[in-house]
């Protein structure tokens, strides 16, 4: 045998043993993948997720209830026969009682955490942690709550968001945190049922699934997504369904007589899906009237969700930040109590439809 073969079936073996000895390290840890908190006064519930790779993947549970996130973990690596390792962290979770009276001190501590990724995903449920996870853990692996947030912020109408965003939105001037919400549905499966929207460590306000998609819009991050309008021509009315495949997204402060007015620019190309028949857009006139009124009606929602949030007091869109870009002397508390509640939008729109889909 030649020196070269020798060399290289030494190699394989190493190579061969490394693998083996990847597959036997996971089996010895507990791979928590999601972690929730409760509000459990006096202290947190925590509530962790793992996969057991010794029984094919079928979901584990851990809990541990302490005033210090620390300690939960250190009563749930007491609890467990392997170490527990949150490296791979993929979702961090609180309940809507806990995200309502004040995420500050989570923000703070595991938050800050240099053991888990900037990248993960935070949510609020909207049941309690503890019973969403005796869901998931008999659901299984496939089900975790973090593929379904992830898909939808990719391809779906989720606004896109994680730790890092949130901890820019809560530390910088100017921007308020938003997150996605999520609950069980009537047949018992896992759905994000709207966005919520905090001010300072606090949830203050819950946007539906409607305004959740005008909102991921506003963001111009991933601007995908399918929304229903409604049509009507010669007394008929129906709906139909505009699927938005790219966009582009400005924001623009200027200061008139008047006040502050933010000027929002969208250029926006999808298409139209499931009309009605009545409605036949291979002809010119039905396809610009089709335009006119999708113009409208994105431009009417969008209105109102950026008078709600105004009116709500919460920024998650950052204006007071863009303002701030404009001014030097510009200031916070000032800009939050003067400015903002008087604050004007302007939105243009450019709708490029690409194509028609089937009409019903």
């Amino acid at each position: 045998m030649s020196s070269l073969a020798r060399w290289l079936g030494i190699f394989g073996i190493v190579f061969a043993l490394g693998g083996c000895g990847n597959d036997r390290m996971v089996d010895k840890i507990r791979i928590v993948t999601v972690l929730g908190f409760d509000d459990g006064r006096p202290g947190y519930i925590g509530t962790a997720l793992y996969s057991d790779f010794t029984q094919r993947g079928k979901v584990g549970t851990l809990q541990g209830r302490a005033g210090q996130t620390q300690l939960v973990l250190n009563e749930m690596n007491g609890q467990s026969a392997q170490p527990v390792k949150i490296e791979k962290l993929r979702l961090l979770l609180f309940s809507r009682e806990l995200a309502e009276s004040g995420l500050s001190y989570f923000i703070n501590s595991i938050c800050r955490n240099p053991l888990i990724s900037n990248y993960l995903t935070v949510a609020v449920s909207e049941e309690p942690v503890t019973s969403l996870a005796k869901v998931i853990a008999e659901q299984g692996s496939r089900e975790l709550p973090y593929h379904l947030i992830e898909q939808n912020m990719k391809s779906g109408n989720i606004p896109r968001s994680n730790l890092s965003t949130m901890l820019f939105d809560y530390h910088g001037l100017g921007r308020d945190v938003s997150l996605p919400v999520i609950r069980l549905n009537a047949a018992g499966r896992l759905q994000v049922s709207g966005y919520g929207i905090f001010k300072g460590d606090r949830l203050k306000l819950t946007l539906n699934p409607e305004e959740m998609f005008y909102y991921k819009l506003l963001q111009g991050y991933s601007m995908r997504g399918e929304i229903p309008f409604t049509l009507k021509k010669h007394g008929q009315e129906g709906t139909a369904l505009f699927s938005v495949s790219y966009g582009r997204e400005s924001k623009h402060a200027v200061m008139r007589a008047d006040g502050l007015h933010i000027q929002v620019r969208l250029a926006i190309s999808g298409m139209v899906k499931e009309y009605p028949r009545w409605m036949d857009l291979r002809k010119d006139s039905n396809d610009r009237e089709v335009d006119r009124q999708l113009e409208k009606q994105i431009r009417e929602r969008l209105m109102s969700l950026l008078a709600k949030l105004r009116d709500s007091g919460v920024d998650p869109l950052g204006v007071g930040d863009l303002v701030r870009a404009y001014s030097r002397d510009w200031d916070e508390k000032e800009f939050y109590e003067r400015l903002y509640p008087k604050t004007a939008f302007d939105i243009a729109i450019n709708l490029q439809l690409t194509k028609s889909g089937i009409g019903e």
